[in-house]
């Protein structure tokens, strides 16, 4: 038996080269692709009023192509002091020197997938210059490399404007404001305040005006009866030739009911024949104009009795239903197309 185990060890060996020959690496080997998510490339900060807001989009994978499920943000910053370098703006330096934005004490973050938010401490903040990046992870993997970055520097602006109304007619919304009393940290205003609107009725708020608002008011002329708007107005002030905006209001929301009736029709004229009474007027000129009712009176009636119960899309009608040396008064109204009605135009007519 022991003379068989040199042969036995033998075959062992050949089977474990055979297996190692067919199976293995042909080419160079490569190193794995780390599990790192890809980085965030369009870090975007805006400061509206005593807030910061952060917005990105992305990113939907890892390096490697992988779909990414993200288990979580961190943004961090950097405080510039002193003389400033391009140094000290390159992703190197931010990533040696930052630190987490919620250690540094000058607001209260409130962080989601896509976007987030920083209460400024305006006391705190206020005139110091920040540079700021973020970084995200997956759940299988580890943090991404630094976004773009994105230097800013809090200022004081003015507060919210107040007592938003709207007043509703037929050619416009009639929105108007008082002017803030103070800066958001509470001290006298000392700059030219202007003035920027914005509507939403669904998705985001537009911008209504083209240039800052000197006025505290505007006239909405762009709307529609039946529907519901939502207004919001804010305070600016124009420094460096770019306009800040300050805090947001409350929203006023709007709903534009056509409650006004067209003009009474004018000129009207009769004409008596053997097949009856025409009348005729001009044609009013709302634009939701839906059409005319007829209304005729005779002595002895209880009251007005509607000849048109389909509305006339012209101004003319024949009536028909008339007695020889009969005294007959017409009343015509216009309707537009809310169903408000117009107060008559009377015109009598002897048969």
């Amino acid at each position: 038996m022991k003379k068989n185990v040199p042969s036995l060890a033998a075959c062992l060996l050949i089977f474990l080269l055979s297996l190692i020959s067919s199976c293995g690496h042909k080419g160079q080997l490569q190193e794995p692709v780390p599990r790192r998510p890809q980085a965030v490339r369009d870090l975007r900060i805006i400061q509206r009023g005593a807030m910061l807001i952060f917005t990105w989009s992305g990113p939907w994978s890892y390096l490697s192509g992988e779909p990414l499920e993200i288990s979580g943000v961190e943004i961090r910053v950097l405080e510039l002091k002193g003389e400033e370098s391009s140094e000290k703006r390159s992703p190197t330096f931010f990533l040696k020197y930052s630190r987490p934005l919620s250690e540094l004490g000058i607001g209260r973050l409130e962080a989601g997938r896509n976007r987030a938010r920083l209460n400024l401490d305006l006391n705190k903040a206020a005139g110091r210059k920040f540079i700021f990046g973020l970084q995200v992870k997956g759940k299988k993997g580890d943090w991404s490399e630094i976004s773009n970055l994105v230097e800013i520097q809090p200022e004081v602006l003015p507060a919210a404007p107040s007592g938003l109304r709207a007043e509703v007619s037929e050619e416009r919304i009639l929105l108007s404001w008082e002017a803030p009393a103070s800066n958001l940290d509470g001290r006298p205003l000392t700059e030219k305040i202007y003035y920027n609107l914005y509507r939403v009725e669904d998705g985001d708020f537009r911008l209504l005006n083209s240039l800052p608002l000197e006025e505290t008011a505007f006239a909405d002329r762009d709307f529609s009866f039946g529907r519901t708007y939502r207004y919001l107005v804010r305070a600016a002030v124009v420094r460096e030739g770019e306009v800040r905006e300050g805090a947001d209001p409350d929203i006023l929301e709007v709903r534009a009911e056509d409650v006004f009736p067209p003009g009474a029709p004018e000129d009207i004229r009769s004409v008596s024949g053997e097949e009856g009474v025409a009348l005729s007027w001009l044609p009013n000129p709302e634009k939701d104009l839906a059409g005319y009712r007829v209304y005729r009176w005779q002595g002895g009636e209880a009251g007005p009795v509607l000849l048109t119960p389909d509305l006339l899309t012209a101004p003319v009608f024949l009536d028909r239903s008339v007695a020889k040396q009969a005294l007959y008064v017409y009343s015509i109204r216009a309707v537009d197309k809310s169903g408000n009605e117009s107060p008559p135009a009377k015109i009598q007519v002897k048969t």
